[in-house]
């Protein structure tokens, strides 16, 4: 987003991914999870698109997601007449474990191979998706996230552009952004 094209493209970005949001979030129950949707889903979008083209989690993407977690999760307990301080403190141990998960795979992965695997971006992004998913759903957007990252690799070495090294990166928040959308709005059809 460094570049007044880039400045374009991203909002460009965070522009579609607000509409599938409003597609996906209208048949959501909650009386402000339409608004929810939009929200995330043009956060995840633009984080997404600015991580595919820079490798980079914007802070200033990230933490809004994150504070928009905490008031959705204050809301809901509102909504629903029950403690806000119980719902609160279960989003930020959430946010702690899977921060905190993905951190340990960082350093670990980073000691035991000598270079980062994972940026601290995508260790904010995680704490971020354990508020919206809580650390119960955060591993299900992993998996999707992993499977799609695999998927890329598997369809760019069979479309002819070699094997991929293991020096390469792939970007990962790329495909964790989405999934932690997708799986929010999976996990609010079902649970209504």
């Amino acid at each position: 987003m460094r570049s007044s094209a880039g400045w374009r493209w991203s909002l460009a970005a965070a522009a579609i991914s607000a509409l599938v949001g409003a597609i996906a979030g209208a048949s959501l129950a909650g009386p402000y999870h339409l608004a929810a949707s939009i929200f995330l889903a043009g956060l995840m979008g633009t984080i997404a698109f600015v991580d595919f083209r820079e490798f980079r989690v914007p802070d200033a993407l990230n933490l809004p997601a994150a504070v928009g977690g905490l008031v959705l999760s204050a809301l809901d307990a509102r909504w629903l007449a029950i403690d806000m301080l119980p719902a609160l403190g279960s989003a930020v141990l959430s946010m702690l474990v899977c921060g905190g998960i993905f951190l340990v795979l960082r350093e670990a992965f980073f000691r035991l191979r000598g270079y980062e695997g994972l940026g601290f971006g995508d260790v904010k992004l995680a704490a971020t998706g354990g508020v919206w998913l809580g650390w119960q759903d955060f591993p299900l957007a992993v998996l999707v996230a992993a499977v799609g990252a695999i998927l890329l690799v598997a369809v760019a070495t069979f479309a002819g552009r070699g094997a991929w090294s293991r020096e390469r990166q792939i970007p990962f928040a790329t495909f964790l952004a989405p999934a932690i959308w997708c799986c929010w709005v999976y996990v609010q059809t079902v649970s209504n």
